[in-house]
């Protein structure tokens, strides 16, 4: 994938992530969506999109965003990703797999 491919606000993430190599310059969320003239939530819907197409984009809570350098910085950058991915992925199998009268089930 080459720059140009991507949506201008996702270029313009990506730029923004250059001063951000490593941990150790990693920018909060809130900092870098006001840089960018965009809300919060934006921000993150279109770095999950930018993670889906192989840019490694980490975060860090109360640290912010960054680009990692090493694997130690990866690893510490997805891990609370990972585990809201098990998290969710347990709730959806409870969902899929209970049956659809539980409620009458539980007030028995």
């Amino acid at each position: 994938m080459k720059m140009n491919e991507l949506q201008p606000i996702d270029q313009a993430i990506i730029k923004a992530l250059v001063a951000h190599k490593g941990v150790d310059r990693a920018i909060k969320g809130k900092d870098l969506s006001r840089s960018l003239g965009i809300d919060l939530r934006t921000l993150q819907a279109r770095i999950e999109i930018l993670q889906g197409k192989e840019c490694a984009i980490c975060s860090i809570d109360n640290i912010g965003y960054f680009a990692p350098l090493t694997e130690e910085e990866r690893t510490r950058g997805i891990t609370k990703k990972e585990s809201m991915a098990y998290s969710t992925l347990k709730a959806v199998m409870g969902v899929r797999t209970a049956s659809l009268n539980w409620l009458e089930k539980m007030m028995d």
